[in-house]
């Protein structure tokens, strides 16, 4: 039986880029976090990522029936660690960062 990876709940903070940009100030970006989206395994990250305003972007290793295999926004909120509201209609995905 294969070993599950050690995961906490993600949340905005232990999600943020460690190195960020804008346009005001360009910079290589950080590397992106591990994570399991909904039980797929991918990585994420919390910040400007070269625009103007902060977002999340999620990239994934198998396609997501609602988020694709690549996503992003301005429009999220991690108000209860590791669920990740998005959009405006309500739409969420759990979301779970790897530390080991």
């Amino acid at each position: 039986m294969e070993k599950q990876p050690n995961t906490i709940p993600a949340t905005e903070e232990n999600l943020r880029l460690t190195q960020d940009a804008t346009p005001f100030n360009p910079a290589e970006l950080s590397r992106p976090y591990p994570v399991i989206v909904d039980g797929i395994l991918g990585v994420a990250s919390v910040g400007s990522h070269g625009a103007y305003s902060e977002r999340i972007y999620v990239k994934l290793e198998d396609e997501h029936p609602e988020i694709g295999l690549e996503f992003g926004t301005k429009y999220f909120r991690i108000e209860t660690p590791g669920i990740c509201l998005w959009g405006h209609n309500g739409q969420s995905f759990t979301i779970e960062k790897i530390v080991d």
